[in-house]
């Protein structure tokens, strides 16, 4: 019952707005709330949140924040933070509305999960709507696409903007939800997948009450055009990276740099650490002339599951001897992430179907040799395997793949190409490219 009446509801509710009038909006607005809750995450999510204010205020716009940051949450602080994480100066204030009383809303639920958290976001939206109504444009910038019935019941006149980094579910969820339970009875796995074709059918209505979607990458874009189907309007907007807009750096001669394979990420879950731990192992077993490669894990904790997660590692890497070859970096300043990778020689990023990947955009940029995962955004639009770096699966693929980037004689071309690829995905590409999209979010008035 709980996956069916919430369906129901919105399967009744959305085609009224999608295809009955609409009240008159703004031909220029001018004040954007965005729904980001964990706004001072240190991840590439929150780097995007940024630089789109940053953007908006250069046009003279007013940003909103609607955050479970305390109430007494300096400002300006959070400001600086922006500037010292991801390089982004915010020079005018934002209004953030603390909803902290409610981010109990977010707890992960621990069964039903895709339709609980849900509707937990759909409460938090609803609250913060009903604090501060005063939004010309919704914008979504973390996933939380059934707040879109939210904001179109209590905010008619507004228009919602999404910033996708990632579908809720997905193709790839289904099938992977299929081959991963090979011994379990497969009746339940059947009944999983109605569950998902559910959700799917509900996410797909709530998305397309969107006025303008962006998405992060290609492999993200196949997904939403494939849900949202009556979203007319969805355009790829690749996230800023830290990327020198000029071709390639003095950084990038092999001799400059240190046998240190880096890791940029967030401690979660999906990012999938161990494996890098392991493919470094298994690394040290079968070429025990690399004897001299160090690991380095840099991220953000967020809260008390990050941070059990880190001691889960470090409590992986004693137990697989390597406490002096695998070394951790938390929360560190932009300065330091950059001096991190202008001495190490490699670069690594594990996470599956990861949507697109600012981590290994820069580490490319970097003149890093980079190893990403071979799926999502990286495989569609990042690295060209053998050119400007790799790809793999398995920690066997990990490995070796960090022993052909060790034993390569001359790695200066691949690094060249690598950052030239970089480029791509800098903050005046995206700018540019923001600066062309957002106009047409007022096409729908």
């Amino acid at each position: 019952m709980l996956v069916f009446l919430p369906a129901t509801m919105i399967c009744l509710l959305v085609p009224l707005f999608l295809f009955f009038g609409r009240p008159a909006r703004p031909s220029d607005p001018q004040v954007y709330g965005f729904f980001h809750p964990y706004c001072s995450g240190g991840g590439g999510g929150e780097r995007v949140l940024w630089k789109m204010i940053q953007v908006l205020q250069q046009q003279g716009k007013r940003a909103v924040i609607y955050t479970i940051d305390p109430p007494d949450t300096d400002e300006a602080r959070l400001r600086q933070d922006a500037s010292k994480r991801f390089d982004v100066s915010i020079n005018k204030p934002v209004h953030l509305v603390s909803l902290e009383e409610y981010r109990d809303f977010l707890r992960p639920a621990p069964f039903l999960s895709l339709v609980l958290e849900s509707f937990g976001t759909m409460k938090l939206a609803y609250q913060g709507l009903l604090k501060h109504p005063g939004i010309d444009v919704f914008c979504d910038t973390t996933g939380c696409a059934f707040t879109f019935l939210v904001a179109r019941c209590l905010l008619p006149r507004a228009y919602i903007l999404s910033y996708v980094h990632y579908p809720t579910i997905s193709t790839d969820m289904m099938l992977w939800e299929w081959e991963k339970n090979p011994r379990r009875g497969k009746w339940k796995t059947v009944v999983k997948l109605v569950y998902y074709w559910i959700f799917a059918i509900a996410y797909g209505l709530v998305g397309s009450l969107a006025d303008l979607v962006m998405v992060n990458s290609t492999w993200t874009l196949n997904h939403i055009q494939s849900l949202w189907r009556f979203s007319k309007q969805i355009y790829i907007v690749y996230p800023p990276c830290r990327v020198p807009n000029d071709a390639v750096d003095n950084h990038a001669e092999s001799d400059k740099r240190s046998n240190t394979i880096v890791s940029i990420g967030q401690f979660r879950p999906e990012k999938d650490h161990p494996l890098q731990v392991e493919a470094l192992a298994k690394l040290l077993r079968e070429h025990p002339e690399h004897h001299d490669v160090t690991l380095m894990l840099i991220g953000s904790c967020r809260n008390d599951g990050d941070r059990q997660r880190v001691d889960a590692l470090r409590a992986q890497v004693e137990e697989l001897g390597l406490a002096e070859r695998v070394h951790f970096s938390i929360n560190p300043p932009y300065s330091k992430l950059q001096q991190s990778m202008q001495i190490a020689s490699m670069g690594i990023h594990t996470m599956r179907q990861e949507h697109f990947g600012i981590g290994i955009v820069e580490m490319m940029a970097a003149g890093l040799l980079t190893i990403a995962h071979n799926s999502g955004g990286p495989k569609s639009d990042i690295v060209e395997p053998g050119i400007t770096g790799y790809l793999a699966v398995t920690a066997e693929e990990y490995a070796n793949a960090i022993h052909h980037a060790l034993t390569l004689k001359d790695t200066t071309e691949m690094r060249r190409k690598a950052q030239a690829s970089a480029t791509r995905f800098s903050d005046q590409v995206f700018e540019i490219s923001l600066k062309k999209v957002l106009p047409k979010l007022t096409c729908t008035r």
